[in-house]
């Protein structure tokens, strides 16, 4: 996927304690009735949410979500009695730009990739284990 094909709008997934970077793959189980929509009307578009880190419990607009998230593609999906089992694949870290308002029960935000275009080109072969070794170390 390049970056000219990246949506400009996409639904946002806010979950405390757990980071996706682009090139990994993580399972998520989604059980909450406004993420099943979520991930429902995602997989009739394009398969695309971004994961972002809140930056305290009560979460009410766009300014209460860190400004960096990473957009990931369900590679995988299982529908468990309701609950959704689905393989998150980090595509590139984005931008919110700002909220946007919807119907919906879940959220929406328009993103942008400045700063992070490398993210696209980057293959699994250039992380190294001394990559890691620095981002852990700070």
């Amino acid at each position: 996927m390049k970056k000219f094909d990246l949506p400009k709008i996409i639904p946002v997934f806010p979950l405390s304690n757990f980071i996706i970077f682009p090139n990994t793959t993580v399972p998520l189980n989604i059980f909450e009735p406004r993420y099943i929509e979520m991930i429902n009307d995602s997989m009739k578009l394009n398969n695309i949410i971004g994961l972002i880190q809140p930056k305290n419990k009560k979460i009410n607009s766009s300014s209460d979500l860190h400004e960096v998230g990473c957009l990931g593609k369900i590679t995988n999906f299982k529908d468990i009695d309701g609950r959704y089992l689905i393989d998150l694949n980090g595509l590139s870290r984005f931008n919110i730009v700002k909220e946007v308002r919807n119907n919906k029960p879940y959220r929406e935000c328009e993103i942008n990739f400045e700063g992070f275009q490398a993210d696209l080109g980057l293959s699994k072969e250039k992380l190294k284990f001394s990559d890691l070794e620095l981002i852990f170390k700070n």
